[in-house]
């Protein structure tokens, strides 16, 4: 499948329905959003994939991260992981990070099949943060996980 991933031009639209697939609460996309870099993956003239570094220093967090569904399990979310490592070595960061729930079983499978290791947990976050339960995989989403790639 033809892609490509670029960085946002004041031209393109910000993809809020994409973020949303990766985060329900658009206050905290929207609190992040002006301090991350913008890439977008187009197939063709239209966005299919989306994610948000924030860069501090020597590390970079990739604070969202979404593919359309109807192009998902197409290798789409590891391209976009492997762009967003190749940017943060030609940034000089020394590590990058990535957070997500614990019910997002596809996602910390694809973090770690692409070397990322759990490094912490921020228990009971989403209870606090999110004024409504998210289940995902029928599991209820309550604790943030912290992942790390050395760069």
């Amino acid at each position: 499948m033809q892609y490509l991933i670029t960085k946002k031009k004041s031209s393109d639209q910000i993809p809020h329905h994409l973020l949303a697939l990766a985060d329900e609460n658009p206050q905290l996309i929207e609190a992040y959003l002006p301090v991350s870099e913008v890439y977008l993956l187009f197939i063709g003239q239209q966005v299919r994939g989306v994610y948000l570094l924030r860069v501090d220093n020597l590390m970079g967090e990739i604070m969202n991260i979404a593919v359309d569904p109807l192009y998902q399990g197409k290798g789409l979310g590891k391209a976009l992981l492997a762009h967003a490592r190749e940017v943060g070595k030609a940034k000089g960061l020394q590590r990058l990070l990535i957070k997500t729930g614990n019910s997002g079983i596809g996602q910390i499978s694809l973090y770690q099949q692409q070397g990322f290791d759990l490094v912490d947990v921020h228990y009971n976050y989403f209870l606090e943060a999110y004024p409504l339960p998210i289940w995902e995989n029928n599991i209820q989403c309550k604790h943030q996980l912290i992942f790390e790639l050395a760069l």
